[in-house]
């Protein structure tokens, strides 16, 4: 029966990196861009499709980056930060019911593999019903897989806490730990993470 099971992937892209001073998204890495290789880790998974919430600079950003088989979410509201893109993404997968969760992740970790995604996936098909958490030092964090019945909580999320309310207060959690959760916010984030490639 576990076959039956299918996640979507919901790429959170919308933000307007102000501390980077460009577009985050469309910075080079690797073969690719930092958004483009978020979506080939998520593409290369054993999701049943992808999804990236696109806000500030949307424009630009398709033009730069791949979205061959991507289906791309707009969030008008992407002001309201990042509570806002998950609520908007969420509400556009519920409407089609075949997905029994939604992986959310960023699309700034370049070291978040298709490998720790199908984890986090084989992980939510053995056990069907928690939240399963990429942990940070005990904390609970994305890239982070939610099942179907907290689809109506992720819906009603604003703000900039993302998830953060609902990973506290849900008592079934199972947590994971990342290879590198390493996300790129500033500049010398992005320095260093040149310097690692």
């Amino acid at each position: 029966m576990g076959t039956n099971f299918k996640t979507a992937i919901l790429v959170l892209a919308a933000g307007a990196s102000s501390r980077m001073n460009e577009i985050k998204q469309v910075l080079p890495y690797k073969d690719s861009t930092l958004l483009g290789n978020a979506l080939k880790m998520a593409k290369m998974s054993k999701s049943a499709q992808v999804f990236c919430v696109l806000g500030a600079n949307k424009d630009e950003i398709q033009q730069k980056v791949d979205f061959l088989d991507i289906e791309i979410i707009e969030n008008k509201e992407w002001n309201d930060g990042l509570g806002k893109s998950i609520a908007v993404g969420v509400a556009t997968i519920q409407k089609n019911s075949e997905y029994n969760s939604i992986l959310v992740m960023l699309g700034d970790q370049p070291f978040i593999t298709s490998r720790y995604l199908d984890k986090m996936i084989s992980k939510f098909n053995e056990n069907q019903s928690p939240v399963i958490v990429t942990n940070y030092s005990g904390k609970p964090g994305v890239p982070a897989l939610f099942p179907q019945k907290s689809f109506s909580e992720l819906i009603k999320i604003s703000g900039d806490s993302g998830a953060k309310s609902i990973l506290k207060n849900h008592a079934n959690i199972i947590k994971l730990e990342a290879e590198n959760t390493f996300d790129v916010d500033s500049p010398e984030d992005y320095k260093k993470l040149r310097s690692e490639v």
